[in-house]
């Protein structure tokens, strides 16, 4: 079937991608086929990188059913930020340079660049994961700034300054409207997959005393 061939393709995808093979972040080659892949690359980024920091959700006692939620919604949030991320850059591009264009296919190419975080369930081994997670980090900005002002041909200045600006626009939306939400702040999986996950060591130690208080 057409749909699993689709998803037999993503490893090479991702493979490509690591490896800064050009074709793969070259806008003109893309069609709605690998625009679906680079969109389940993202969503298996976000996942992976939940499972890696997988204490959050044990943290707040989350469910079976609660795990897999919060592996969705980490997917889920990975894919809405960095597709509002381009969509806000593709909107200052217009307003700071007059070049107008769509957004689809810049949006799969940092999608695609995503692909070094499909690893970032290593992050859960034991003293090494936390390296290895910010090597992945690296790795991805790498990915980016090829594919966005290689593979793509975004000229640099100004693409780095819509860029930039695009990033302002989504933190602060994020600052405003999620982060403000009782549900962030409920001990849930939401809670967990966005605030608990970042927290620093000292963090999650206080975290875990007031819950022994609480009992």
């Amino acid at each position: 079937m057409e749909w699993i061939e689709t998803l037999w393709q993503i490893p090479g995808m991702v493979n490509d991608a690591l490896w800064f093979d050009p074709s793969v972040y070259n806008t003109k080659l893309m069609t709605d086929q690998s625009r679906f892949q680079s969109t389940l690359i993202v969503f298996l980024a976000g996942a992976s990188l939940l499972i890696g920091q997988c204490f959050a959700l044990f943290l707040v006692s989350a469910s079976p059913a609660g795990f897999i939620m919060g592996l969705i919604f980490s997917g889920l949030s990975l894919t809405i930020r960095l597709g509002l991320w381009v969509t806000c850059s593709v909107a200052a591009a217009a307003l700071l340079f007059g070049v107008v264009s769509t957004p689809w296919d810049l949006i799969s190419v940092i999608f695609v660049a995503t692909s070094p975080l499909v690893f970032g369930f290593l992050a859960v081994l034991p003293s090494i994961g936390i390296i290895i997670l910010y090597g992945l980090y690296g790795w991805t900005c790498l990915t980016m700034m090829y594919g966005m002002f290689y593979g793509a041909q975004v000229p640099f200045l100004p693409g780095a300054v819509c860029m930039i600006t695009g990033w302002l626009a989504v933190s602060l939306l994020e600052r405003m409207f999620f982060t403000r939400s009782k549900a962030t702040r409920t001990g849930g999986f939401l809670f967990a997959t966005r605030q608990l996950s970042r927290y620093s060591s000292d963090q999650i130690l206080d975290f875990v005393k007031q819950k022994v208080q609480g009992r």
